[in-house]
């Protein structure tokens, strides 16, 4: 069999380059077309391809703020506070005694004319009865006197007086009691124990105001 010449350094260099100027001898005219082939596509309507997936933007959403109450601008709020009882309002009063003084610890009480009033008695004394009783103003010496003589029966308070306008019953010692009553018209009043004795330092002043 006939051997073939082997090539050398130089034999073979050559051979690649002469094989690689065959291969792109045969691929120039081809690179050529598809060049002139994007171009007029660029000039002209090109057809265009499958859309591409648009994203669509989630819609802007705009916080609103949770509803509240208008507020008035101006001048600076303060906290509330009670307002006085308008009359047919219910008004609570808290009346107690200063120890074993024979004296109430309150010297006068304020209510509107009409008012649903609601008065606590605390006798926190350790030795003596006492009541509340309200009663016309300058008649406790008088209601006091009629209050001897009813006696213990009727809780030292004399029945049937028309000058008597509420009453607590007779509390012991460290007993507390309570009476209702509609405020009278307005004017002034005054209350009393009548328990024998105690009128002459356990009283003080009932205003009714209009």
């Amino acid at each position: 069999m006939a051997r073939l010449p082997e090539a050398g350094p130089e034999t073979g260099r050559r051979g690649r380059v002469e094989h690689c100027s065959d291969r792109c001898g045969c691929l120039w005219p081809a690179l050529v077309f598809s060049l002139l082939a994007l171009l007029a596509g660029c000039a002209g309507s090109a057809t265009p391809g499958p859309p591409l997936p648009s994203t669509v933007a989630a819609p802007l959403v705009t916080a609103t703020p949770e509803s509240t109450t208008p507020v008035s601008r101006g001048a600076a709020t303060t906290p509330a506070t009670q307002a006085p009882a308008s009359p047919g309002e219910a008004v609570v009063l808290e009346v107690g005694v200063n120890g074993e003084a024979l004296e109430f610890d309150v010297d006068s009480l304020s209510v509107p004319a009409g008012a649903s009033v609601f008065l606590s008695f605390d006798n926190s004394s350790i030795i003596y009865q006492h009541n509340w009783v309200l009663v016309a103003m300058g008649t406790k010496d008088d209601v006091s006197t009629a209050a001897a003589e009813a006696g213990p029966e009727y809780d030292w308070v004399p029945p049937d007086d028309r000058r008597v306008l509420a009453a607590t019953g007779l509390l012991d010692a460290g007993v507390t009691g309570s009476v209702s009553f509609t405020a009278p018209a307005a004017g002034a009043y005054e209350y009393v124990c009548t328990f024998p004795g105690h009128n002459f330092t356990m009283h003080g002043e009932f205003v009714v105001t209009e």
